[in-house]
């Protein structure tokens, strides 16, 4: 895992849905800015020889909540399935060029990206997969683009030749540790010395013991494991528990289904109902999946700019929103102001859907942006405010 928005495996970057009142919504965007104490989770490695290449993972964190999720090809992006958690944040993923990564939280580098690489909206790892074949590609792209994340979690990269790559940080730069033999780190370290021998073949017999020796417990015990055959295009989904149901998927097969996902722990259950849908923040930007919206609304607008330039001034005013919701605001100002000046300067306001009294807009601050849904009365006064979905910027520093 890395760092991300609304988590704390690795990272955040997150894509944090929330759901409730203006309070909810302001605390759960910003803790994505502040820095959570990292714990060393995850276990990865890698099963090669001349033949073949497997990717192993197990994916530690304390969100039972995860999900796998498939974005097809398109004329400028690879196919790729990402695994996480509910907040829509890729913490691993594998693409259909056999090309797979995960991360291992726990560094603590004192590393800023240098200010000759570019910066990209969103998950920087999903921005390398659905652009990159091979492990050489891989390296290339963290050359030109920055990622924050370095600075509290290492990366293994994989493809199907059986290259490799670790990517981290020391003393203050990015290092690549580039093998084409089995390998591993992560929590299960210990295991990984004992077990991962130069001379054991690529096989799923020979990886999953490898796994449960490897698997964490307690606050944050392994929630699933995952193996890719980066040769065959098969992603196997282990339970983290002896007695769970394992899952085998072919990815060019899930990809020819469209944009989906399945939830991990009822994988077996909605494999055989109507597929679900990808949420907002499984798309790759918060703002795909919805349909060109023909005309803004000027007051509805305005009044959602103003409220949000309003409380980072901290001069919210009762005649903008319901009795009811101002009840909940007022007690409350000064925390909301504090917590939303953390986003930064909002930079503009794009009305994304329409519906009866509901409003959803995506709303792009300096350190973030936030798809949020405002619902009205009908005199145009606010009487709820939802974030359902959020992406910390990547030139924040972000933690898993």
């Amino acid at each position: 895992m890395k760092p991300e928005l609304s988590k704390p495996k690795g990272r955040t970057n997150s894509k944090s849905r929330v759901s409730g009142r203006w309070w909810c919504v302001c605390l759960v965007v910003i803790c994505v800015l502040v820095p959570l104490e990292a714990a060393f989770c995850c276990t990865i490695f890698v099963l090669t020889d001349a033949k073949r290449t497997l990717f192993f993972n197990n994916e530690d964190y304390s969100n039972p909540a995860t999900r796998i999720w498939f974005l097809p090809a398109t004329k400028n992006y690879y196919g790729c399935a990402y695994l996480g958690f509910n907040d829509g944040w890729a913490q691993g993923g594998v693409n259909q060029y056999g090309l797979a990564f995960d991360w291992v939280a726990g560094a603590n580098e004192a590393y800023t990206p240098a200010s000759n690489l570019r910066s990209l909206q969103g998950n920087a790892a999903e921005r390398m997969l659905e652009s990159c074949k091979t492990v050489n590609d891989a390296i290339t792209f963290y050359q030109r683009y920055a990622e924050p994340g370095f600075a509290s979690a290492s990366m293994l990269i994989a493809d199907k030749t059986g290259a490799s790559v670790i990517i981290s940080a020391q003393q203050g730069q990015l290092h690549f540790s580039q093998s084409h033999q089995s390998r591993g780190f992560g929590y299960g370290n210990e295991s990984l010395k004992k077990m991962l021998t130069p001379t054991l073949s690529p096989s799923i017999q020979n990886g999953l013991p490898i796994l449960k020796a490897c698997r964490q417990d307690g606050v944050y015990a392994t929630k699933y494991s995952s193996v890719y055959d980066l040769t065959k295009g098969d992603i196997l989904l282990v339970s983290p528990t002896d007695q769970g149901e394992s899952v085998t998927l072919y990815l060019p097969a899930e990809l020819k289904k469209g944009g989906h996902y399945y939830d991990i722990p009822a994988i077996g259950q909605q494999r055989s109902l109507p597929l679900m849908p990808l949420v907002a923040g499984m798309n790759r930007y918060l703002w795909e999946g919805y349909e060109p919206f023909p005309a803004d609304e000027p007051v509805t607008t305005s009044l959602v700019r103003e409220v949000i330039r309003k409380t980072q001034a901290g001069t919210l005013r009762p005649a903008d929103f319901t009795p009811a919701f101002w009840q909940v605001l007022a007690p409350i100002q000064k925390d909301i102001q504090s917590q939303l000046q953390r986003l930064g300067t909002l930079l503009s306001v794009r009305l994304l859907e329409r519906k009866q009294s509901s409003r959803l807009y995506l709303m792009d601050y300096q350190n973030a942006t936030v798809l949020q849904r405002f619902e009205l009365d009908s005199l145009n006064r606010i009487a709820t405010i939802k974030s359902e979905a959020a992406e910390l910027k990547v030139s924040v520093v972000r933690e898993k």
